[in-house]
């Protein structure tokens, strides 16, 4: 099962952001966007369609080309 996970960046300029990935067992893949209505839309089809972590980079670069 995926799950989100959550850090808070400093940018260059200072300024606090928090970034959002995801994380099944071993493998996890952070900071994949700062939206998350985005990174939940994207837990959901992973968990919904069970995606392989050996799969998860290339889903990680099919979600960023859609949004």
């Amino acid at each position: 099962m995926w799950k989100i996970t959550e850090k808070t960046l400093t940018t260059e300029d200072g300024e606090s952001l928090t970034s959002y990935g995801v994380t099944s067992g071993e493998c996890t893949v952070d900071d994949i966007t700062p939206s998350h209505s985005a990174i939940v839309r994207f837990l959901d089809e992973l968990n919904r369609y069970e995606a392989s972590p050996r799969h998860i980079y290339d889903l990680v670069e099919d979600f960023l080309a859609e949004i």
